[in-house]
């Protein structure tokens, strides 16, 4: 198992058990963990896809799709302003 799946449920299985134990029902928590990953995975293929016309991309590594796979399109947006700062 890669390095980067391995994280990915490590982190949903954490959303998971915290949403449970904020009183969040099971399926409605695994819902919103399935929302964020699959808003956080569509932006990042959309920024890259519209790369030529943007004039950047964001590197598709463990980082950015953990960023973008947990907290959806902030963790999209964010690792698109690293790519300004570095």
């Amino acid at each position: 198992m890669p390095v980067g799946l391995f994280y990915i449920a490590v982190l949903a299985v954490a959303l998971l058990l915290l949403g449970s134990l904020l009183g969040v029902g099971l399926w409605r928590s695994m819902g919103v963990v399935a929302a964020n990953f699959t808003l956080g995975y569509g932006s990042l293929a959309l920024i890259n896809y519209l790369a030529p016309q943007l004039g950047f991309s964001v590197p598709v590594n463990a980082v950015t799709l953990l960023a973008g796979g947990c907290l959806g399109l902030p963790g999209t947006a964010l690792a698109a302003a690293l790519q300004f700062v570095a």
